[in-house]
């Protein structure tokens, strides 16, 4: 992934004004080809922000409240255990 951490495309490039011309003259895999509307054939109507419209049905405030805790140690075992609760009450995972 490293190898592509500077790919971008014509726009991306200019609108960030970095200037890696030698890098992206040396490795031609880091341009990235933009394609517009036309190229794909696309209806204009359906792009942008006008083709994606989002509605918000509800906002919610949450609030965590603590109700328990742990200490825990360096210790992998305590770590790899707590790990292995939280995914059990996909509280992560």
């Amino acid at each position: 992934m490293q190898k592509y951490k500077h790919a971008k495309t014509v726009t991306e490039r200019q609108s960030e004004n970095i200037d890696y011309i030698d890098l992206y003259n040396a490795r031609p895999y880091l341009n990235l080809t933009e394609w517009s509307v036309a190229d794909v054939n696309a209806d204009p109507v359906q792009c942008g922000l006008s083709g994606s419209p989002t509605k918000v049905k509800k906002i919610e405030n949450v609030v965590f409240q603590a109700k328990e805790s742990k200490r825990l140690t360096d210790d992998d075992t305590e770590l790899e255990d707590l790990i292995k609760e939280l995914i059990a009450n996909h509280t992560i995972g």
